[in-house]
């Protein structure tokens, strides 16, 4: 079963396909200006309805995904606030990379931080990093997982508990049974990282100008051959 699951900030959105094999679940990140026709994800994503988008999304990359799950980036950061945001406003987040954000310019170093909301919502805005790399992904799922780990326990029985607040929340198309299917393969990963793959893949682009960088020229055919390679 492939999900598609979308961190829904209008263009700069970012979409995250799940592909959940028993045993082997693997996760395929793309990003906003990765190309679909004459134009790029993020600005079909807004211009198309969903099931529209997903018709779209599976012909470009050969792919077969009917199922979703939208979380709107506002959301997300409200979740942080009303879970782990601590009584000066701020939560604890460690950084593993030295980045400038574009949204504010602010540079953050390694280590442990404490940010505002204000200061989290730059540290997972989509972004080519100063050295042109795409570890924006990275950042957007620690903070999911955090979020995850302060609002949600791991056991089959919360979602079928929850299963109609997670449909209130959330856009998606998902069933009781999509949803257990997605939770068991949670469970049966543990603490090991999905095998990931971030598209389009370093090396297979050029950037634009000076940061902050755009991308540009991708090489759709590598792209695509990696992502098969990936994924089947």
């Amino acid at each position: 079963m492939n999900v598609l699951f979308i961190f829904d900030d209008n263009e700069k959105s970012t979409f995250f396909l799940y592909n959940l094999k028993k045993g082997n679940n693997r996760l395929a990140r793309f990003s906003p200006e990765a190309p679909v026709g004459k134009s790029v994800l993020g600005n079909l994503y807004m211009s198309v309805p969903i099931e529209q988008f997903l018709q779209m999304f599976s012909k470009v990359f050969s792919l077969d995904v009917s199922k979703y799950l939208i979380l709107k980036k506002a959301d997300s950061l409200r979740a942080v606030a009303e879970a782990g945001i601590e009584s000066d406003g701020k939560i604890s987040v460690t950084v593993y990379k030295e980045f400038t954000a574009v949204k504010n310019n602010q540079q953050f170093r390694t280590g442990t931080q404490r940010l505002s909301l204000a200061e989290l919502d730059a540290y997972i805005s989509y972004q080519i990093d100063d050295d042109g790399r795409l570890d924006v992904f990275e950042r957007q799922e620690d903070v999911i997982r955090l979020m995850k780990q302060k609002t949600v326990r791991p056991k089959l029985s919360s979602i079928t508990k929850n299963y109609g607040t997670i449909k209130g929340f959330s856009g998606n198309n998902l069933s009781l049974k999509d949803m257990l299917k997605m939770g068991t393969g949670y469970l049966a990963k543990g603490s090991a990282h999905m095998d990931k793959v971030t598209i389009p893949v370093d090396g297979t682009y050029n950037l634009d100008g000076e940061f902050p960088y755009r991308i540009n020229k991708v090489n759709m055919t590598e792209n695509l051959n990696e992502l098969q390679r990936r994924l089947r």
